[in-house]
């Protein structure tokens, strides 16, 4: 893990994912985390001190010992993602293993530093609170067997205009489904216009506004 004091960055991102809007008052001072594919930036053996805001990158979340059944949480979405929320609740909480799967940067705060601040901040908790439903419902989600067109649907349905599937072997094993099978899927959703196959391996993702539509089983005409 590398520390990157570059204030310029640390401008740039803060305004890039609006986390001045996350605070009624004064910000934290963030500094500038960069971590390489392969290392972690939580383990359950060293709880985290930090409060870190995902601001580029993509992660693995798994637990140990089924390493194998690894949720893949993507950062390309509208929402911030955010490691070291437990912990700011429950300092003795056990963390996940969070590993970097691309070159992933964090803006970071120690969180003793401003535990109390943020406990006290409306909008900041407002935020936590959304945070954390939203993590409750993937959690749910991820629990339940349900078809794999739900979970595809489930998937797409937080992703951005123009986010780009790649690797289906890879996602094949998140979903623990065969190639074949999640490429018949995704072949159904372009069809529908919510995807348009760009390149062999390639989906773009073009229009997320019908999906809960087709999640209880509809088709548009």
């Amino acid at each position: 893990m590398e520390t990157i004091s570059n204030q310029k960055k640390i401008d740039a991102y803060v305004l890039k994912r609006g986390l001045r809007a996350l605070f009624s008052g004064e910000m934290p001072r963030f500094f500038l985390r960069h971590y390489k594919p392969g290392e972690l930036l939580t383990t359950p053996f060293s709880p985290s001190k930090y409060l870190q805001f995902v601001v580029d990158g993509e992660l693995l979340l798994y637990n140990m010992p089924d390493e194998e059944s690894t949720i893949m949480l993507q950062t390309n979405y509208h929402e911030v993602a955010l490691l070291g929320d437990m912990e700011l609740l429950d300092s003795q909480f056990t963390p996940f293993f969070v590993e970097a799967k691309t070159d992933v940067y964090t803006l970071a705060f120690h969180l003793d530093a401003y535990r109390r601040q943020l406990l006290n901040d409306p909008v900041f908790l407002r935020f936590l609170c959304l945070n954390m439903a939203n993590k409750l419902n993937g959690a749910v989600m991820s629990s339940m067997r349900l078809p794999l067109r739900q979970l595809v649907i489930l998937s797409l349905k937080r992703a951005e205009i123009g986010t780009e599937i790649t690797n289906i072997a890879q996602l094949a094993h998140t979903l623990n489904v065969s190639p074949r099978q999640l490429m018949r899927v995704l072949k159904e959703f372009c069809e529908l216009g919510v995807l348009e196959h760009t390149k062999k391996g390639v989906y773009l993702v073009k229009n997320t506004d019908d999906l809960m539509y087709y999640l209880h089983g509809g088709k548009k005409q």
